[in-house]
């Protein structure tokens, strides 16, 4: 019962005003804004009953607004109210206020106003061209003779030559069955052409000395001074670099490289000395010789990366009164004005099918613009769009990075000056050597730009540029590390004490020309050296090359890595940690008086705040980092909880719609890699995202224009299931319960109990916009499915498939089970037979405590949450984890490493038993979407006696602290302003039905 009462208090303020879930955006996009603010109260009762927002182009306007005056409204509604004012104009400041009147008839005064402003709103309003740096190689480049001695260590070992935008040629020298040379032709997409194969009769795991000469259209080849084929070609006969080639588990090592050119001159020359830098992507050995092994494709480097320049002047007399960046690009950029970093953003513009969609940010320049003559600059690297993606290579968007801006200067006599993107702008090679987002940064600190010449154009990208919707990668903390031993010489290990995303900022004192080398991991091996074979393909490594012999600070800008540790080549001043992630403010505070509870909770956190960087990656530190929709389906209940996703999950949803396939099924991974992989069509469980994902942000944040939004798109994936599902029982797909622990579920179970699900949420969501005709549609289909799936799936004694752990959290989750007694039994016997441990993989981790809650085996869920013995996530902590593992053994029991091939230690999958740690240990959940009714109804355990938990909702914060004492059960909650709880203890038979307001509980324990 309760036992205290609130103050009076003050009549409510209004406060907390956001414009499309984000706070004073810059450059929306077009479309109706939407409009939410909170009521700062914490009087008992406080609510809302009417409202008024006005809108205007100036503060000063605000009493007679010019865009918008809702009037009075009677409605109780505080988000997502939609804007219905005067159309919107391009590049244009809007101010807006709002009152309200309380559950008393009293009207708080004006809001404090806040703003938002548009961008380009079609793209004719954008103003700037597509500008570039010429990054292809010279004339020099076409005819030209490579030697090179070379070792093929496993299976083949590839010479790329002619190569330019990705195509070429490549002579691949095969020991499989045989020796045997075979040369290749390069198309356009990453494909190759076997143009033949010519016996040779050596042992290419000794060391040959191979010649390639390109002259014209012919190609003559040699090995150990004997010629072995010549042919006519005229596939590629324009300027091409060199480089090396394996795949899988190919490796082979280059001893030497020297190419001359027809001139005579020699375009490349080094026997690859340890520390070499000829190919900075390359791995140069210990001992010397540059080896290339696993999925590599290894160009020589071209130019540095560019970068730009353009003078501008503010006129004299002229006062500004606002001015703004406009950018985008095709690759990830970094803006400058007068030598100084515009806005705070990091890899702007993001992943996103460039083909189709380029987001452009929008920075406030204003107190960075001076008076007369000012210098724009910028710097573009190749990000996503030309640089490696995943496993897959380079070059999958394009060859040839771009970039386009605009500067809109407004001054006090109303006047505007744009200065946008043309060939007047400068460019010439600057420090950066390369840069790419797997295999990390070369700075050349002794190089200043300099040769400056016209910039090129670009063919136009401006008809896919949309505002970006969601919150910018920034950096949004930072970690000291310590110097921890190594037991290499001149090798320096630090440890940050976390495994993070972003980058190292290093300061160090060294000799001009000396580079160091800076490498990243997430481990270490058991004798203390840095681990890095689950990195598989990327090279995650930083290079530094003094200017000075003074003290010098860097800190890689086109580049992230995954990792807790960092080597260095060189004694570090310091080392700092740069976190970097999807600037989503944190939602949850959550502590008990358990320790590995505690720690728990932050490794779902830290995970979920590496993966979530610009789309919902799987891993932020090998050769992958894709956009899996399998994880994110499991995860995002519990990711709604903890970081205010609603915009970046948002903007992850037209990812998928960009890749939804013709028939209407998703594909597993979002954004697709073009020409390479879409992880398979419709697989249960991964495509299933297209409407979970949804039907969760309505859920979490009472989002409706999500749904609207996706609506066509979702009906179609349902349609097309329920069409491809012979008697409505649907296959399982390529991947099924991920990772499980030798308790397979059956693919054709899994995947007709997602189909329920997605018929089931597609009608809940239908009624919620009002179709009430697709609403009985997807309920008939969800009824029908769960009969389907009955009488294939559950035995008359409860038995649910192949009484896996997984088959039972499916059934139950989505009410698919005839009989909770008897199938409860099973699924609790599925946990007691494994001497109560868990067996699930991707699929069943998100239901596994919520269902044992469920049929009354909270005492089961409890034990789960705490284990310390192997499976559990106690276990991973155990060994050190401060992320969650991709596999529950990612560690073995006996200290050993799981498969190089897939051994993530920080991937958000199995993070998904926060909701049940929010929902049920803490108590807090929405009674209706977006938590305009809340429950709070924490259910206690054995082992927890303490629980301190905050929610920041659409409405305000939720707090549910609760104890157990020696006085039994206490619980405090905080019930934000316009809203209501139903309050659920314990030991009650009943549920009480309180206002807004603070108030404190007792009663038994349980």
């Amino acid at each position: 019962m309760p036992i205290s009462t609130a103050s009076a208090a003050p009549a409510p303020q209004v406060h907390n005003l956001k414009t499309n879930a984000l706070t004073e955006p810059l450059g929306i996009a077009a479309g109706a804004p939407r409009l939410s603010w909170q009521l700062d109260s914490d009087r008992r009762g406080a609510a809302q009953t009417r409202y008024q927002v006005r809108v205007a182009t100036s503060a000063s306007k605000l009493q007679h607004p010019d865009a918008w005056d809702s009037g009075v409204v009677r409605s109780d509604r505080s988000v997502e109210v939609e804007y219905a004012g005067s159309a919107l104009k391009p590049y244009t400041q809007y101010f807006w206020s709002v009152r309200v009147w309380d559950e008393n008839g009293r009207a708080t005064r004006w809001s404090d106003p806040a703003t938002f402003e548009t961008a380009q709103l079609k793209p004719a309003d954008w103003s700037g061209q597509w500008i570039g740096a010429n990054s292809q190689p010279g004339a020099e480049w076409t005819d030209y003779t490579v030697d090179a001695d070379v070792t093929v260590t496993k299976d083949a070992l590839g010479v790329f030559f002619r190569g330019r935008g990705g195509i070429g040629y490549m002579w691949q020298l095969n020991s499989v069955d045989g020796a045997k040379l075979r040369p290749h032709v390069r198309q356009v997409g990453g494909g190759y052409v076997v143009l033949g194969e010519i016996p040779l009769s050596i042992d290419l795991s000794q060391k040959h000395h191979l010649r390639i000469t390109v002259a014209g259209q012919s190609i003559t080849t040699w090995i150990d001074g004997t010629q072995v084929d010549q042919r006519e070609r005229s596939d590629h006969n324009a300027p091409g670099i060199v480089g090396f080639r394996t795949n899988g588990a190919e490796s082979g090592v280059v001893h030497n490289l020297v190419v001359t050119n027809a001139a005579g001159k020699k375009l490349v020359d080094t026997a690859f000395a340890p520390g070499d830098q000829t190919f900075p992507d390359g791995t140069v050995l210990p001992t010397g010789d540059l080896q290339v092994k696993g999925n590599t494709d290894l160009w020589l480097p071209g130019p540095p990366l560019p970068v730009f320049r353009r003078t501008v002047t503010v006129p004299a007399g002229k006062k500004v009164v606002r001015a703004r960046m406009y950018a985008a690009a095709q690759g990830i950029y970094e803006l400058s004005l007068n030598g100084n970093k515009v806005g705070n953003q990091q890899l702007a513009p993001g992943w996103t099918d460039y083909r189709l969609r380029i987001q452009s940010q929008t920075y406030d320049v204003t107190r960075q613009l001076r008076p007369g003559q000012n210098v724009l600059g910028a710097e573009v690297a190749p990000g996503w769009f030309a640089g490696n993606v995943a496993m897959f290579g380079s070059q999958k968007y394009g060859s040839d990075t771009a970039l386009t801006a605009q500067l809109r200067v407004t001054y006090s006599d109303g006047t505007t000056d744009v200065v946008g993107t043309d060939q007047t702008w400068q460019t010439a090679p600057g420090a950066v050597r390369v840069a790419d987002l797997l295999n990390g940064e070369s700075y050349d600190a002794r190089r200043t730009p300099a040769e400056w010449s016209p910039a090129l154009l670009r063919p136009s990208a401006t008809a896919q540029l949309i505002p970006q919707a969601d919150q910018p990668v920034r950096v949004t903390q930072t970690l000291s590390a310590k110097a921890i031993a190594s037991p290499t010489p001149g090798k320096y290990l630090y440890d940050l004490g976390q495994n993070m995303v972003g980058v190292a900022r290093v300061k160090l004192t060294g000799q001009p020309g000396q580079t160091v080398t800076i490498r990243y991991g997430e481990v270490l091996n058991p004798d203390g050296t840095l681990y890095t074979d689950n990195l598989r393909g990327a090279k995650a490594t930083d290079h530094y090359t003094f200017a000075t012999d003074q003290p010098e600070t860097y800190q890689p800008r086109f580049t992230f890595h995954g990792f807790r540790y960092v080597e260095l080549s060189a004694p570090a001043d310091a080392v700092t940690g740069v976190v970097m992630g999807t600037d989503s403010p944190q939602t949850t505070t959550f502590h008990t008086n358990s320790a590995l509870v505690n720690q728990l909770h932050s490794n779902i956190v830290w995970g979920q705040r590496g993966n979530f960087l610009s789309i919902p990656t799987d891993t932020p530190a090998r050769d992958e980092r894709m956009g899996w929709t399998g994880d994110i389906n499991v995860f995002a209940r519990t990711a709604v909880y903890n970081l205010d996703s609603q915009a970046f999950l948002t903007k992850w949803l037209q990812d998928l719609r960009d890749s939804q396939a013709a028939d209407g099924s998703y594909p597993s991974v979002a954004p697709t890699v073009p020409n390479s992989f879409d992880g398979g069509l419709g697989n249960a469980g991964w495509a299933d995202a297209g409407v979970n994902v949804p039907w969760t942000l309505w859920q979490a944040y009472g989002d409706t224009n999500v749904i609207r939004t996706h609506y066509a798109s979702m009906a179609r994936y349902v349609d097309y299931l329920a069409s491809h599902s012979p008697g409505l029982i649907r296959g399982g797909g390529d991947y099924g319960d991920w990772l499980n622990l030798d308790d397979p579920t059956p693919g054709d179970l899994i995947g007709t109990a997602f189909m329920a699900k997605g018929a089931r949420q597609l009608s809940q969501m239908a009624a919620a916009i009002g179709n009430s005709a697709d609403e009985t549609k997807y309920r008939k289909l969800y009824d029908d499915v769960r009969a389907a799936w009955i009488a294939r799936f559950v035995a008359a004694d409860g038995k649910v498939g192949s009484d896996s752990q997984t088959g039972y959290i499916l059934g139950f989750t989505n009410d698919l089970i005839p009989d909770v007694t008897k199938s409860g039994e099973h699924f609790a016997n599925t946990i007691l037979r494994r001497d109560t441990h868990l067996s699930t993989g991707f699929l069943g981790v998100d239901g596994l405590l919520p269902v044992l809650t469920k049929v009354g085996r909270s005492d089961l869920a409890y034990k789960l949450l705490q284990n310390t013995s192997y499976p559990s996530w106690g276990y991973e902590i155990g060994k050190g984890a401060t992320t969650v593992w991709e596999r529950w053994n990612s560690i073995n029991p006996d200290g050993t490493f799981n498969d190089v091939g897939m051994n993530s230690f920080n991937h958000y999958a199995y993070g998904a038993v926060g909701e049940w740690m929010y929902r049920t240990l803490a108590g807090v959940s929405a009674a209706e979407p977006g938590y305009r009714k809340i429950l709070i109804a924490p259910q206690p355990g054995a082992g927890i006696t303490r629980s301190d938990f905050t929610l920041e909702t659409p409405y305000g914060q939720v707090v549910s602290n609760w104890k157990i004492t020696a006085r039994g059960f206490q619980l405090e909650v905080t019930v934000p302003a316009n809203t209501t709880a139903i309050i659920r203890l314990p030991d009650s038979t009943g549920d009480l039905n309180v206002a807004a307001g603070t108030y404190r509980f007792e009663g038994r324990a349980g």
